[in-house]
């Protein structure tokens, strides 16, 4: 082909990739275009569960507050399944069934089991897209522990709480609470974190000092003997109330 044959193609080819009048090419409009639209998606992906999102939802310390939580279940798992891939709205579901973590627990068939294996799915997804949260792991292996989940070791579950937030003051009650379980405090390494989470309150965290009190009542044999002697070698006179039930 010629020079003067492959400008005249260039020519023609030029001439059929733009709209008459306009020098801007089809193909480049066409990316434009496809990109406002991904934007858009992407929008909408983020604002529409905002809608529904519920606000100030925190792992409780106590059942009162557990219950509060209730009247956001709906709202939350809405916009969790709307956000499918976020596991923050995941984790927000998810705790809003901490009223279970004072239950019973759910080892047959009824609601109760069908609401034990939701808040069971909700813990699954936050994990799988936020392995960081540390809430979750604690109230998931809470949950294995009280409804003897198959598959699940609460164990290792616990060991994650740890690892993913040793220093956060907030979950110190609850962890140590299922820290002292009958086969949790068996473990060296849970007794390792515990009794860091147990000096913390008795030194620094006196507002907490009564969930302390809390799980040394509910605590097994092994897990309240394990108590006093942490707190023997911090305070010898707090365990004496701690013993005699003046606290």
């Amino acid at each position: 082909m010629t020079r003067s044959g492959i400008d005249d193609h260039a020519a023609r080819a030029q001439r059929q990739s733009t709209v008459p009048g306009d020098p801007v090419p089809v193909w480049y409009r066409a990316q434009l275009l496809l990109f406002g639209l991904i934007l858009a998606a992407l929008a909408l992906w983020v604002l529409l569960p905002e809608s529904y999102r519920a606000r100030n939802i925190e792992l409780p310390t106590n059942e009162p507050a557990s219950r509060l939580l209730l009247a956001k279940r709906d709202s939350a798992a809405r916009a969790a399944s709307l956000a499918a891939l976020r596991g923050d709205l995941w984790a927000e579901s998810a705790l809003t069934y901490s009223n279970l973590l004072w239950g019973a627990g759910t080892t047959g068939a009824g609601a109760a089991q069908t609401t034990a294996a939701k808040a069971r799915e909700d813990l699954e997804n936050a994990l799988r897209y936020s392995p960081h949260r540390s809430d979750v792991w604690l109230m998931l292996a809470e949950l294995a522990e009280r409804n003897h989940w198959q598959n699940y070791a609460p164990t290792l579950l616990l060991r994650m709480s740890y690892y993913t937030a040793p220093n956060e003051l907030a979950l110190f009650a609850l962890r140590v609470k299922t820290s002292l379980r009958a086969g949790m405090i068996d473990d060296p390494e849970i007794q390792d974190m515990s009794k860091h989470d147990i000096r913390q309150v008795v030194t620094k965290a006196p507002t907490l000092r009564p969930a302390l009190v809390e799980a040394y009542k509910q605590a097994s044999p092994a897990g309240k003997a394990f108590v006093e002697r942490v707190i023997s070698e911090i305070d010898p006179t707090y365990l004496a109330l701690l013993r005699a039930g003046m606290l």
